[in-house]
């Protein structure tokens, strides 16, 4: 036991001296922060940011779309005096669209807007050419050019575009916690992105470690340092001790992201969001996950020589876990579905899915999450025992890496 504890001790000392570890640690909570905050402070300065009033010719083939327009126009123009829109009406016909695309090329125009003879009556299009593509200005004209239309629509049709609008007023909603009874603070967007928050948190904690671990194991045995610890210790406590190792680093990694989630969740007023039994949860469902990749990235490393050998035994293993990745939506969507309960108990991406069906459904079973973790540790022992099989038989090859055949022999009779 003492052996193994050094060993792990060993593993974990190295592990966060790297500077790979240093900037792992100081890089999610930096993400999280620059995101919070850049975010913001963007906005700020996009709004108080003087540009050049930017002026827009409009071709009006309805005749009763203008005004309406000009009124938008204006309204923006007192939202944000920084950022003025101008508009120049032109004739139909005089000049021609090819005269104002060269305006446009020239410099002289922003852009120009051509309406349809008959987009009040139908669904015609319309024709908008900019001198740029910034996302932001063409949803704002184009929200515009929609809200003039349907008002020249409802003027033509008798109806009172200002009465109507006061009609069809959104009616505000509270939020609150079933729970407690509490408003619910964050908007919907932070609710809806706080499952993957989660998630990424396990799956970047789990692969960043156990990717060092494969690397570690590589250079160990290329340099023959490996050798020289086995004459201290057995393959077994060698194997088991730099696990256990990275698994320490990996929950000094959780606890630091997870610290400054919380932090962030605490400032934007979603504390709700990232509870403790959420947390605890993610890391019940961390260290099995965490245990049986890190099995299968030292099995690898110990039976192979080179990084690139290894990278494509780990391949196929990769393209498993970019599943959760690839179907996170629906399982969000679809908490309890048949195709999400099932993918919950394929041990590989079992923490993954879990932790995203526990955060979009708080009332996920606890038979559920009882049965996926019990697989999940099965599946740790299963897997602890094989990786112990080839690491004892291939930690001390050289030469051409094993065919799948031969690494399934090794577990078998080794």
């Amino acid at each position: 036991m003492d052996k193994l504890i050094t060993v792990a001790w060993r593993e974990f000392l190295a592990t966060i001296r790297t500077k790979a570890f240093v900037l792992s640690v100081l890089l999610m909570p930096g993400l999280i922060m620059v995101s919070a905050l850049g975010a913001g402070w963007a906005q700020k300065i996009g709004q108080s940011e003087k540009l050049p009033v930017r002026r827009i010719a409009v071709v009006d083939h309805t005749g009763v779309v203008f005004e309406p327009l000009l009124a938008r126009v204006a309204e923006h123009n007192a939202e944000r005096p920084q950022q003025r829109l101008e508009l120049e009406r032109v004739a139909p016909g005089a000049p021609d669209e090819p005269a104002l695309r060269a305006r446009v090329l020239s410099g002289d125009l922003y852009a120009y807007l051509i309406l349809a003879a008959d987009a009040v009556e139908t669904d015609a299009g319309c024709v908008l050419a900019r001198h740029d593509s910034q996302f932001e200005t063409g949803r704002r004209i184009e929200s515009m050019v929609n809200e003039a239309v349907v008002a020249a629509r409802l003027r033509s049709a008798g109806l009172n575009p200002a009465q109507l609008a006061a009609l069809q007023r959104p009616v505000p909603l509270r939020a609150l916690d079933p729970k407690t009874g509490q408003p619910v603070g964050g908007d919907d967007a932070v609710r809806m992105l706080t499952p993957y928050a989660f998630m990424f948190l396990l799956f970047i904690g789990t692969f960043a470690i156990s990717q060092g671990l494969l690397t570690s194991l590589i250079e160990e045995k290329s340099s023959r340092v490996v050798e020289v610890l086995l004459s201290a210790v057995s393959p077994t406590q060698l194997m088991a001790g730099k696990i256990l190792g990275t698994v320490l680093v990996g929950f000094v990694l959780l606890a630091i992201w997870g610290g400054v989630g919380v932090l962030a969740a605490h400032s934007y007023n979603v504390a709700e969001l990232v509870t403790g039994y959420r947390l605890t949860l993610a890391l019940l469902y961390f260290v099995p996950g965490f245990l049986l990749i890190s099995s299968l990235l030292a099995a690898v490393g110990s039976a192979c020589n080179e990084l690139k050998d290894a990278q494509g035994m780990v391949f196929p293993l990769s393209v498993i876990t970019i599943i959760p990745m690839i179907f996170g939506p629906y399982f969000v969507e679809f908490p309890a579905s048949v195709l999400s309960i099932v993918l919950s108990y394929v041990p590989p991406i079992t923490p993954f899915i879990m932790v995203l069906r526990i955060c979009a459904d708080p009332d996920t079973p606890a038979w559920q999450i009882v049965t996926t973790l019990a697989l999940l540790w099965a599946a740790v022992g299963a897997t602890v025992w094989a990786a112990g099989k080839v690491f004892r038989t291939g930690v001390l090859m050289y030469g051409k890496p094993p065919s799948l055949r031969e690494l399934l022999h090794w577990v078998r009779y080794s």
